[in-house]
């Protein structure tokens, strides 16, 4: 088949693209304008390449951008918090707690609008016709099918038939898995899919034992990832290229954190940091402490007990330490609400 597609666009290290364009939901993660949302940790599919933390696969967490959340409302407000512009629902299986996914959509939607897009993941399991019917109805932008067993393929036309959603395939390419890439977007084509997405394996400690059983090992030179896998994927491009009319993205593992997370926390330092912080380029934000036990300083606002935060001015935290007495400190954390992990702490001497 001559696809006239003469070249896979891209590099290995950002994404790699045969065809006119990626799914819409991606092109939001580049600049981080995506809210991640772990709807629930629940799911019954058990693939042994899952890097979903054991602290979440199995159970009914709920976060955003990992912060813990205890209601759809509250994420509505941690969403609005990071200035998203569009929502990913993953999981574990979003569509194993059906109703808060729907709840979910439709309250992201009245709270952002119609242009607020959201795409979900899910192996099509739970993906019934009145479950897909809900969710478009909901106003659900993209569907991206998983699928962890053949029969799940089937899920792509059965949403293409019954809904007015963008519907897609995303599927972890490694070593090995090459032939069954290369029959998964033969069935997403055939199927009516509209993109597939290939995930470089990750290699991560919630999977490496199952991993290292079945003879895959971490790359020494793209780490966190399966060797190999970008092989494989470059191979399973390379075959689209040429056999297929179905736009087919690689995205690396190392894009998630050097550039879709970064991005993503640099906005919300930008857009969270109080009067007292200052955000940094990597995506946390700093700001100064003066730790004064025996006194209530004028200066600052008391963020703890005895602790008053100001600027992370060097001379200004050390004037304020003479002139108070206590110790002064710099601290740097990602922007999540606790301000909390810290990234690091250093004594403010001038």
């Amino acid at each position: 088949m001559d696809t006239g597609r003469a070249r896979i666009l891209g590099d290995p290290g950002r994404a790699l693209l045969v065809g006119d364009r990626m799914a819409r939901g991606c092109e939001l993660c580049f600049p981080g304008l995506k809210a991640v949302i772990f709807v629930t940790g629940l799911c019954d599919d058990g693939c042994f390449y899952c890097p979903v933390d054991r602290d979440k696969l199995g159970r009914d967490v709920f976060k955003v951008n990992e912060e813990p959340v205890e209601s759809v409302e509250e994420a509505v407000l941690e969403v609005a918090r990071q200035g998203a512009e569009g929502a990913s629902l993953t999981g574990g299986d979003p569509l194993a707690r059906p109703d808060r996914t729907l709840r979910l959509v439709r309250a992201l939607k009245e709270a952002f609008g119609p242009r607020f897009h959201i795409h979900l993941y899910t192996s099509g399991r739970y993906a019934t016709p009145s479950i897909l019917v809900a969710l478009d109805e909901a106003g659900l932008d993209e569907i991206r099918f998983h699928p962890t067993r053949r029969e799940f393929i089937e899920r792509v036309a059965l949403a293409r038939k019954l809904t007015s959603m963008s519907v897609g395939v995303e599927i972890p390419v490694a070593p090995g898995m090459e032939e069954w890439a290369i029959w998964v977007i033969r069935e997403a084509e055939r199927l009516g899919a509209e993109f597939v997405n290939l995930n470089e394996m990750e290699f991560v400690a919630p999977n490496a034992s199952q991993l290292m059983l079945r003879g895959y090992t971490e790359d020494p030179m793209r780490p966190f990832t399966v060797k190999g896998s970008l092989t494989a994927a470059l191979k399973v491009l390379e075959w689209a290229r040429d056999n297929t009319g179905i736009p087919v993205h690689f995205c690396p593992a190392r894009f998630k954190d050097a550039i879709q997370t970064r991005n993503r926390l640099r906005r919300l330092a930008s857009l969270d940091a109080r009067w007292f912080e200052e955000p940094t380029g990597h995506g946390t934000v700093r700001w100064g402490e003066l730790r004064s036990p025996h006194i209530k300083p004028d200066v600052g606002e008391e963020c703890g007990p005895h602790v008053y935060c100001l600027p992370p001015n060097r001379e200004l935290l050390a004037a304020a330490a003479r002139l108070y007495g206590g110790k002064a400190v710099i601290v740097e954390a990602y922007p999540t609400r606790s301000r909390e992990p810290v990234v690091s702490e250093e004594e403010a001497v001038v």
